[in-house]
């Protein structure tokens, strides 16, 4: 028997996601993905039929994973398609919080790196969630000043787990010849403690696929190691891509996450 999301109070609606009530127990919410992307802030949105399954499917089988390696994460199941049963949240934390493998994206554009450098232990950054103010990147000296001088424990657990999570998928994505080549994570309070929450599906993340076989990925640079063009991401949509491409391309990512069940 399906779940009846009419007879539900909707507590929240995102871009991708809707967000209702569980009336059997008050501790969890039911999280519907829906068929939106949307890209540059919000300003590029378009509907792909069929996507809703597709990030489903990614969510399931990587947050399950993530929950087999003891991550601490709001997921507790999938009931049925397009819906994920998670833990309610005490209080959302307003922050995107990004492992960085391989120089790629946005950092090529504000700092001097270049594509394809590798980072040994990976980076890690926040970002302040809000998208008309093109989520500013908060500075790391001021970071660490809080957590030392006004006892914000918060920001080194979302650090932890996020390269945590980062470590677990980079080792589980390179069974299938892929690199992660950064990751977009979020958090939220939950009885007190911080929890990795929201979605893990083609838009959260980076994903390039080796080159050849048997790559050298302990280089400075591995570029040359790796195939950007054959890229699996969110990437695709943002350079215009048609929106069978992306779709293609989200599918291809689902279809190598149903082989993390398999990963102990």
């Amino acid at each position: 028997m399906s779940i009846d999301f009419k007879a539900m109070d909707k507590i929240a609606e995102g871009k991708t996601k809707i967000i209702y009530r569980n009336p059997e127990n008050e501790k969890t919410v039911y999280m519907v993905f829906k068929d939106d992307i949307t890209a540059g802030d919000g300003v590029k949105h378009d509907v792909i039929p069929g996507k809703a399954l597709i990030d489903w499917k990614t969510n399931r089988d990587t947050f399950e994973l993530l929950n087999r390696k003891g991550v601490r994460t709001h997921y507790i199941s999938s009931p049925e398609e397009k819906v994920a049963l998670v833990r309610k949240l005490d209080r959302k934390i307003n922050l995107e919080v990004v492992s960085r493998r391989v120089a790629a994206g946005s950092i090529l554009k504000w700092s001097n790196t270049v594509e394809g450098q590798r980072y040994d232990p990976v980076i890690t950054q926040f970002h302040y969630k809000d998208d008309p103010l093109h989520d500013p990147m908060l500075d790391d000296t001021y970071i660490d000043y809080i957590i030392k001088a006004k006892s914000a424990s918060e920001y080194a657990v979302m650090k932890r787990i996020n390269e945590q999570a980062f470590g677990y998928l980079e080792v589980a994505f390179a069974n299938f010849d892929i690199q992660l080549i950064d990751i977009k994570l979020e958090y939220g309070i939950i009885d007190g403690e911080v929890y990795l929450i929201d979605e893990i599906s083609g838009g959260s993340f980076r994903l390039w696929p080796y080159a050849h076989k048997n790559p050298n990925l302990n280089q400075d640079n591995v570029l040359g190691e790796l195939n950007p063009e054959a890229r699996l991401d969110k990437d695709t949509y943002r350079m215009g891509q048609s929106t069978d491409m992306v779709k293609n391309k989200f599918a291809e990512i689902a279809n190598i996450t149903a082989g993390f069940k398999d990963i102990d």
